[in-house]
């Protein structure tokens, strides 16, 4: 039998050009916007996953992120796709910098389109309010730090 729980971990990527933006990715599957994510391989920690996850689906190597101290947030669901249906999902993301706001999103095949984002517009057009109580504790954070 298929475990029921789902691992994921993922980088909310942020940029500042001119403006302060965030990145989020079109899934190829749902439709769905978000920040680079995906499952946890066995022996892998959460956050080599993130920068793992974040090479894969959008080109930036670890060494071009800087992942801001003190920034973690859990969300946990319940996925609704077919193949999924009834699995809780605990997805662990991390808050980082891209070091060159200059360098390109290169797409893999899991995603249709990027868009680079503030704050405010990505909290307003998140169609799930995990995913707006991500970016707003992100940009709360940002405003501390």
């Amino acid at each position: 039998m298929a475990p029921r729980e789902v691992r994921a971990a993922g980088i909310v990527l942020y940029r500042t050009l001119p403006q302060l933006q965030i990145l989020l990715l079109r899934s190829s599957m749902t439709q769905e916007w978000g920040p680079p994510k995906g499952h946890v391989d066995p022996g892998e920690s959460d956050m080599e996953t993130a920068y793992r996850e974040t090479e894969e689906e959008a080109g930036f190597a670890p060494d071009n992120i800087e992942i801001a101290e003190g920034f973690r947030m859990e969300l946990q669901y319940t996925l609704n796709q077919p193949f999924n249906a009834g699995k809780r999902k605990t997805a662990v993301y991390f808050l980082g910098r891209l070091r060159n706001p200059e360098q390109e999103v290169k797409l893999s095949e899991e995603h249709t389109a990027f868009e680079w984002l503030g704050f405010g517009e990505a909290i307003e057009t998140a169609i799930f309010d995990n995913y707006k109580a991500l970016y707003t504790k992100a940009r709360d954070f940002l405003k501390m730090s």
